[in-house]
């Protein structure tokens, strides 16, 4: 069945999501945006305007695109397909209401405020390795290792198997790709891989459970009911990708950001009580998720727009962030107070790990400022593909002034 529109989309040409150039903030994009509230692509609608964005993620006649996104991979069965299906991410009705009630009594804002201390010392320490060479890549040199670290002492991973985690999180995120079926070797071999080390840590927590993340979610229970092996074993897949991959490319956005806005890093050196609103300002301008998937469960009529059961939307977040009319001068400012930025989703998949990741950016972005002082490019990044899942720069070299440098105590680790 073809969509039907009762008003006319106009001149507006028809969006290529997968040309190997496209890119969200692009001048294509926004002149689409500027036209009409969704452009036609291929793939399905591209939805460009922030209300209406809103309204489709809150909209129950829409579901998570997670198993469309492999099955239109040819990827339908086998443990990744089994693995995914499980996943708080792409489970819905009664069964995710029934997942996030288990995982949100384990994944509280105090198991995260508790980490605020370890955060500060592992960012001062990581800037102590390059901050006297007044260069550096970003990405490798703290965005790989940063994220990653605060993980690993949340869910309480121990320290020999931290490397190898750090790996099998690379490796899996490549099944957000468009490129799942080209790599499913690999990510299966980091699968199992995976669940053998979960299934281990986990038995250890049941005899000797901690106060960690991991013995909470091994812990977690209402009534009889408790999380099962295939979902205890989704979730640490899905924090491991997402808890490391997701903020790990947001912060190579925001120092990348930073760079095109002396000003601005400047004031956060000196006003580090702007940090919540910078990362809120950063989610806006530079979103890691640029886009956000919905699959209609049924025929949907959304304006004049009919949607058939089956239709994928993109919701391009990282166009509707950018809109006039709800967030006024397309400029980047983090004195100003904005409406609420999409990044995290909305309605009953709102992210689960908002809270840490919000944590994590707001402890490491004033540091940085007041060390790295004169930020500017030393070279052309890298970026990832558009839709590869997490947006960010493989490859971020940066220089900065070690004469302005802002010395301060560096707290162990």
């Amino acid at each position: 069945m073809a969509m039907t529109t009762s008003g006319q989309v106009g001149a507006v040409a028809s969006l290529d999501l997968l040309a190997p150039d496209f890119r969200v903030d692009s001048p294509a994009v926004r002149a689409a945006a500027a036209h009409h509230w969704y452009a036609p692509t291929a793939l399905g609608p591209a939805v460009l305007h922030y209300a209406d964005c809103v309204a489709l993620l809150r909209d129950r006649r829409f579901r998570q695109a997670g198993m469309d996104h492999l099955t239109a991979q040819g990827i339908a069965d086998g443990p990744l397909a089994e693995m995914w299906r499980a996943t708080i991410l792409n489970v819905e009705g009664a069964d995710h209401t029934r997942l996030r009630r288990l995982v949100s009594s384990a994944f509280t804002r105090s198991v995260v405020e508790r980490l605020r201390p370890r955060m500060r010392s592992l960012v001062h320490h990581l800037v102590d390795t390059f901050a006297p060479l007044g260069a550096c890549e970003f990405m490798s040199a703290f965005a790989d290792h940063y994220p990653p670290r605060v993980m690993f002492d949340l869910l309480g991973i121990p320290e020999p198997d931290q490397d190898r985690f750090l790996q099998l999180g690379k490796d899996l995120a490549l099944m957000l790709s468009f490129s799942v079926a080209e790599h499913r070797e690999r990510i299966e071999t980091a699968l199992a891989d995976l669940n053998e080390v979960t299934d281990r840590l986990c038995a250890e927590r049941r005899l000797h459970l901690g106060e960690d993340l991991l013995s909470g979610l091994v812990a977690a229970a209402d009534g009889d009911d408790r999380l099962t092996t295939q979902e205890l074993r989704s979730m640490v897949a899905t924090m491991v990708v997402a808890g490391q991959d997701s903020t790990r490319n947001q912060l190579g956005m925001a120092l990348w950001t930073f760079t095109h806005h002396p000003t601005q890093w400047t004031l956060l050196a000196h006003r580090p009580d702007l940090a919540e609103r910078a990362v809120e300002e950063i989610m806006r301008v530079s979103p890691t998720v640029p886009v956000i998937w919905r699959v209609a469960n049924d025929d949907v009529a959304h304006r004049e727009l009919t949607i058939p059961a089956g239709t994928r939307l993109w919701l391009m977040i990282g166009a509707a962030h950018r809109e006039p009319a709800t967030f006024g001068e397309d400029s980047f400012d983090i004195l100003l107070d904005r409406p609420a930025q999409l990044s995290f989703g909305h309605g009953v998949h709102y992210c689960l790990g908002a809270v840490l990741a919000r944590a994590e950016m707001t402890e490491a972005l004033p540091i940085l400022a007041s060390r790295l002082r004169g930020l500017e490019l030393a070279g052309d990044p890298v970026f990832r593909p558009e839709l590869s899942g997490f947006v960010g720069p493989e490859m971020l070299p940066i220089r900065f002034d070690v004469r302005l440098r802002v010395d301060t105590a560096t707290d162990p680790c």
